[in-house]
């Protein structure tokens, strides 16, 4: 540990950065007020020394026309693959990391390993199973570039579904990023939609791009009419029309079957998933049992009649396609 002038270290050799794509304000403001706590690493290089870890906090000290930092120095003959290990473990226990800098950690330690000989710790860490598919697609995430980069940084994107689009062509994978980053809905709904898109364009033989640009899909997107909800919810719906078409037209004409009713508004009638068994359901909303005696009332004689006949005559006909 010793003090470093800045004019001795080469803050152009990134060789050991991990890219902080999402700015850090937390750490902005602890700077000012206390100035660098934590030691940069630093690793001798001739004369010189190059950064290991604390590339944002020199760029602030130099920003600030700092003399310089007192830092860890490691021997410039310290191996390479030490040095990135012991970083590795700094930076995963030191915070919760984003998802960019996790796609080029992941990238770094199969640079360095064998996937069979990546440290089990590392990847319990993370979080990341230790197969070499789901290690691939983290690899491949790791070199999108600074956007795409960027925009896992910033939350947007959920990992399952920064996942399940990493293999996709650049075009497509960028279009649902945006996408997904425009819509704003969770995560289980960001992975519904891209499976769906996955799956349509596997089966139609399209790039992912082709299914969300699709002017209908594009509509929907760039409505001013609709908010954040009601868009993501009509895109659900014409993605899964895609996907099913049967089952869609099916629901669609169900819909207007049970609207033809009259049905009083507390009462639903849910059908099987897919229109698939026989198991249906009805579900009353009701507040005491007045209210539940006059919802019976009502819909006593249409259970008495004939009307329902022709929605379970063909139901059973119709199921997934």
């Amino acid at each position: 540990m010793r003090f470093v002038s800045l004019p001795e270290i080469d803050m152009d050799d990134r060789a050991f950065e991990v890219r902080k794509f999402a700015s850090s304000t937390r750490l902005r403001e602890s700077l000012a007020r206390f100035g660098i706590l934590d030691p940069p690493w630093l690793r001798k290089k001739g004369c010189e020394h190059i950064v290991v870890d604390g590339f944002q906090r020199l760029r602030w000290a130099k920003e600030h026309e700092a003399r310089g930092a007192v830092c860890r120095i490691f021997p410039e003959d310290c191996d390479a693959r030490e040095l990135w290990t012991q970083k590795i473990e700094k930076k995963i226990f030191q915070r919760e990391i984003d998802l960019a800098e996790k796609a080029q950690i992941i990238s770094t330690l199969l640079r360095l390993f064998q996937p069979e000989e990546i440290p089990g710790f590392f990847l319990s860490d993370l979080k990341v199973a230790n197969r070499q598919e789901v290690l691939r697609k983290w690899a491949l995430l790791s070199a999108t570039g600074p956007e795409t980069l960027e925009l896992l940084a910033s939350g947007a994107i959920a990992e399952r579904a920064a996942i399940e689009a990493a293999g996709w062509d650049k075009r497509s994978r960028d279009s649902v990023f945006h996408v997904l980053q425009a819509l704003r809905c969770s995560s289980s709904i960001q992975v519904e939609i891209v499976e769906h898109i996955d799956e349509i364009a596997i089966r139609d033989e399209k790039a992912g791009a082709d299914i969300i640009e699709d002017p209908q899909a594009r509509e929907i997107v760039e409505s001013k009419e609709l908010n954040h909800r009601q868009k993501t919810q009509a895109l659900r719906e014409f993605l899964a029309q895609l996907r099913h078409p049967r089952l869609s037209s099916r629901q669609k004409r169900f819909q207007r079957e049970i609207e033809s009713l009259g049905l009083p508004s507390d009462v639903k009638i849910i059908p099987p998933v897919a229109f698939e068994g026989g198991n249906w359901k009805m579900e009353l909303s009701f507040t005491g049992p007045e209210g539940l005696r006059r919802i019976l009332d009502s819909a006593g004689s249409l259970v008495e009649s004939d009307r329902l006949d022709a929605i379970f005559k063909t139901a059973g006909s119709h199921g997934r396609d």
